[in-house]
């Protein structure tokens, strides 16, 4: 999922399109946020949680090349 991610995030950075990506983060950080609601369940969710902060982690360096990138324009 990773190599996925990586190239939707290309995509919205090429477009600069900040507010997309900040959709994306915010709807991962949903997500983490609710399987970590449910980690004592049957279901093991460790490989998702850790998924899903690589794919933060991912959208957020993202946005600092954009920001980088605004910055030194002005």
């Amino acid at each position: 999922m990773p190599k996925a991610i990586e190239h939707i995030v290309a995509g919205y950075v090429t477009l600069k399109n900040r507010q997309a990506l900040q959709e994306i983060r915010d709807h991962r950080r949903r997500l983490l946020h609710e399987s970590r609601m449910h980690a004592g369940s049957w279901v093991s969710v460790e490989s998702l949680t850790s998924a899903l902060q690589e794919e933060i982690n991912i959208v957020d360096a993202a946005l600092e090349r954009l920001e980088d990138g605004a910055s030194s324009i002005n």
